[in-house]
């Protein structure tokens, strides 16, 4: 299959222009990082309906085989996923895998792809992928194939325009569908509630009453060894705009780019940034903070929990609630339990960061499929109740079974390790483009964390976040050229402050002043004006 080209004029590129905020998870720690979750409470998006009575769910009335380029996150597509065999049984459309099962790289794949002019009928890749060669003709047009061939997607990108804002391109035209996961809550507040019975203080509710538990975590030796070994706020975030600087939303400061009054902004050169970096570099040096905050790691976490030193810390609400489970024996009355965020200076409760309800993937039709509209009707398929089912929870009778007219997991799904892990070997919560049903994690997820995720959702904790920006190829290159050095020099500077090796105040003016030679302007130009031609989507 030939790649059809034209001379290209525009090209899109993703932005994840998060500020650190938008986070994709699920309920296993390993799946957390890397694919989308769902929160609880109302689902973020609508239902599809399945075909009425005597409607068939085929895409195709005879036989049809269709080439695909699959892979999400480290799962290459395979033939006999018992959830795509499924999905042929029942739409007469069976995919064949183009990629070996030995690729590591998505991104390298797909460019070999389409170096190699050799396009899959039907392709999984990332929004910057997708249009940029669709609207250089390698990928066609979706807007009236869905119109005329595709009523449950119709329908539920007319319900969720946030969906379908995500899958246009700056021409107008969407090149491929994107996954939709189903949720807010992602991260939330932490704390060691038997260390708080300890030192008879109750659950903080402000930044002052935050600052008086920490502290008493550090002097009173709530964990009973008679050392002074405790560790008051910790994170196993090092990177990025985590980490430490998620303290810094007590001071209604960011490190990275947030939405304020209708624009985005740059939370350093915001007039709460000063304060706030200054009072997390005051926190520090008493000892509230880990010493080792910028270089414990990923395994902070277990570490200082097992070991019975840490004391509180803002993370994933699944797998940090799951401490309580595996700790329990352990820790004698170890109770680590998600908190609403400490009321900010400003009085406001708010936690900045939140799962991502779009994500800017998802597969497209190649321009020189023969089968268009059979590919449409397959992709529709997948947008109706029987096939929504199927992409969440698999196969009937082998990864579920009905129970009061709702699918419920078998034990060797839910007991044989990590839930999601054991899903995508049948092909079940990868993501491609089909909406997710948070009852899936549910089923497994910590009675702790759902109460956590809970509170925050129906108190309306979580704040208002940047979407998923289109970029021109010119403005992208000018990104490219900006951020990098932008992102260095801040991740530098803040980490120079909070260790104390420069004086905030001796310091600050000058590099906000760098900040405008280095072209943060130019940037925050781009990304608004690019903001705006999303709200007009």
């Amino acid at each position: 299959m030939k790649r059809k080209t034209i001379h290209p004029t525009l090209s899109i590129a993703l932005a994840l222009t998060l500020g650190g905020s938008v986070l994709g998870g699920c309920g296993s720690e390993s799946a957390e990082e890397k694919a989308p979750g769902a929160s609880t409470g109302a689902s973020a998006a609508p239902s599809t309906a399945a075909p009425s009575a005597g409607q068939s769910a085929k895409a195709s009335e005879n036989p049809l085989s269709l080439t695909v380029h699959f892979m999400s996150g480290g799962n290459v597509f395979e033939d006999s996923w018992p959830v795509f065999k499924k999905a042929a049984e029942l739409t007469n459309v069976t995919l064949k895998t183009t990629l070996p099962k030995t690729v590591t790289d998505k991104n390298e794949a797909f460019n070999m792809m389409m170096a190699s002019g050799e396009i899959s009928d039907i392709v999984l890749s990332a929004k910057g992928n997708m249009d940029k060669f669709g609207q250089e003709g390698a990928f066609a047009p979706l807007n009236e194939l869905i119109d005329k061939h595709a009523p449950h997607i119709k329908a539920f990108l007319e319900k969720r325009p946030d969906v379908k804002s995500v899958g246009t391109a700056a021409d107008g035209n969407m090149y491929f569908l994107p996954f939709a996961p189903d949720g807010e809550a992602a991260a939330g507040w932490f704390i060691r509630q038997d260390w708080l019975d300890k030192v008879g203080l109750s659950v903080p509710k402000t930044v002052e009453d935050y600052y008086k538990v920490l502290k008493a975590f550090k002097e009173k030796d709530p964990n009973g060894n008679g050392q002074a070994d405790e560790i008051p706020f910790f994170s196993r975030h090092v990177s990025g705009t985590g980490g430490v600087y998620e303290l810094l939303s007590l001071w209604d400061a960011d490190q990275g780019y947030a939405l304020k009054n209708g624009k985005i902004v740059y939370g350093p050169l915001e007039p709460e940034y000063k304060l706030g970096i200054s009072s997390v570099a005051a926190w520090y040096k008493e000892g509230l903070i880990d010493k080792e905050i910028f270089t414990r790691g990923g395994k902070a976490r277990e570490i200082l929990l097992d070991n019975n030193t840490g004391g509180s810390n803002h993370d994933w609400f699944a797998s940090t609630a799951s401490f309580n489970d595996t700790l329990k024996d352990k820790i004698a009355g170890f109770q680590y339990v998600p908190i609403a965020p400490p009321a900010n200076i400003k009085g406001k409760v708010v936690e900045p960061t939140a799962r991502a309800i779009v994500k800017a993937d998802g597969w497209g039709i190649s321009a020189a499929n023969k089968h268009p509209v059979e590919t449409i009707k397959y992709f529709d398929f997948w947008y109706t109740e029987e096939g929504r089912r199927l992409a969440n929870f698999g196969v009937e009778g082998l990864t579920y079974s009905m129970v009061d007219g709702k699918p419920k997991f078998t034990e060797e799904i839910l007991k044989g390790g990590q839930v999601t892990q054991n899903l995508y070997k049948y092909g079940a919560q990868l993501e491609f483009s089909f909406q997710q049903d948070f009852e899936y994690e549910r089923q497994y997820l910590n009675p702790v964390a759902e109460k956590g995720m809970s509170e925050y959702i129906n108190n309306k904790y979580i704040r208002e976040q940047i979407p998923t920006l289109a970029y021109t190829a010119e403005d992208e290159k000018k990104l490219k050229n900006f951020e990098a050095s932008i992102n260095t020099y801040s991740s530098e500077m803040g980490q120079k402050w909070i260790l104390g090796a420069e004086s905030v105040d001796a310091s600050y003016d000058a590099y906000v002043s760098k900040l405008k030679t280095m072209g943060i302007d130019e940037v925050l130009k781009i990304k608004n004006e690019a903001y705006q031609r999303y709200l007009k989507q």
